[in-house]
């Protein structure tokens, strides 16, 4: 099964950006497929396919996440991230309280058994997946969903969350898209 670590965003930044994604779909067409409903998130961690007999080792690391404050954070306006020149996602970077997120991916990674002088090159700045495009979507494409984010969305407006639980989370892949299912979950404690 393939698994991962994830914060999920709180229901109301979850169906205010559900809601974003629909208006974009909306005015665009189809252009780019949302994640699946409810499921906006960090992912902390990827681990990839692990043997069904593994998943008691990937939920026990949950262990170390027991105790630490939660971590408010703030959320940038939507973007278009891309790969080799094409657009791949719309995404919402992470801008307070991102370096004690990435802190907390490193302390999952060495708990993994990473190796600790490579994790740093490794992780990547904290964003939350909004929407995926659809395969081979052009930078005109990419353009069009870029100017409807800026009318659709108050460029100013700054989203506050709290990652509060560190989830393990199955990852099914189907035809129209993965289907999500937390396996684990491990609550934080209080934020400082």
């Amino acid at each position: 099964m393939r698994l991962f670590y994830a914060a999920f965003l709180d229901l109301e930044n979850r169906s205010s950006y559900e809601s974003l994604i629909a208006k974009v779909i909306a005015e665009e067409g189809n252009v780019v497929r949302p994640v699946p409903s409810g499921s906006q998130h960090q992912t902390l961690g990827f681990l990839g396919e692990i043997d069904d007999r593994e998943v008691g080792k990937y939920v026990a690391i949950l262990d170390i996440t027991k105790g630490m404050p939660e971590i408010p954070f703030t959320l940038r306006h939507p973007k278009i991230l891309f790969g080799r020149g094409n657009p791949r996602l719309v995404c919402a970077d992470l801008h307070e309280g991102s370096d004690r997120v990435l802190a907390l991916q490193k302390a999952l990674r060495l708990e993994l058994g990473e190796d600790p002088s490579t994790i740093g090159r490794r992780l990547k700045h904290p964003h939350v997946t909004l929407a995926r495009f659809k395969r081979n979507a052009s930078r005109a494409v990419a353009q069009k969903v870029i100017d409807a984010l800026a009318r659709l969305e108050e460029p100013s407006l700054v989203r506050t969350d709290r990652l509060s639980s560190v989830h393990l989370v199955k990852s099914t892949l189907t035809p129209s898209g993965p289907i999500y299912e937390s396996l684990a979950e491990s609550m934080l404690g209080s934020a400082l």
